[in-house]
């Protein structure tokens, strides 16, 4: 299940959620694509239309049905492998000529084995990835993006960690993970 939280930067009127099924978004971008549809129709009923058009994606939340940071490492490099798209597993007519042998299968299992060096911090949210706030040395991504109203806008802090190019959160069937990528 998908959650997408809607906030007002400008004010603490309160949130808006929607609750997405995976069967309905199998990614995030199609989950925050399902949001704004659902959003962007909500806002049309009110009264004060434009207060909720100012409102922006605070975060967004996956609950896996399988919380596990091995099942998330094979996952991440399986998708580095190649053989994970945004869409899902690729088909064999998609694979083209790339096939999956001995070669490709330890390559991938490499790739693993150093994933699991360089996490940084595993979760099913974005805060539990980064241990906010028992850990503080993701302040420097936190605190820029926390609001006058103490809300913490994760959907900024992930885009300041990625913008950073030296860790990663990805987002994967079993929870999020922090890797490091220096």
């Amino acid at each position: 299940m998908w959650k997408v939280q809607y906030a007002h930067p400008e004010g603490d009127d309160g949130q808006w959620m929607y609750l997405i099924p995976h069967r309905q978004a199998r990614t995030e971008k199609a989950a925050r694509a399902e949001a704004a549809a659902g959003h962007r129709a909500n806002t049309a009923r009110l009264i004060r239309p434009q207060w909720a058009r100012g409102m922006e994606v605070q975060g967004v939340v996956f609950r896996p049905g399988v919380f596990s940071q091995e099942r998330a490492l094979a996952w991440i490099a399986l998708q580095r492998g190649g053989a994970i798209t945004e869409r899902g597993w690729l088909l064999p007519a998609e694979r083209g000529e790339r096939s999956r042998d001995e070669w490709w299968r330890s390559e991938v299992a490499e790739d693993r084995e150093e994933l699991r060096g360089r996490v940084q911090g595993f979760g099913v949210t974005v805060p539990d990835a980064v241990g906010w706030p028992r850990n503080r040395s993701a302040a420097w991504a936190v605190e820029p993006h926390t609001d006058r109203f103490g809300r913490i806008w994760w959907d900024k802090v992930r885009a300041e960690v990625h913008k950073s190019g030296m860790s990663w959160l990805w987002q994967t069937p079993y929870g999020v993970a922090w890797i490091d990528q220096g």
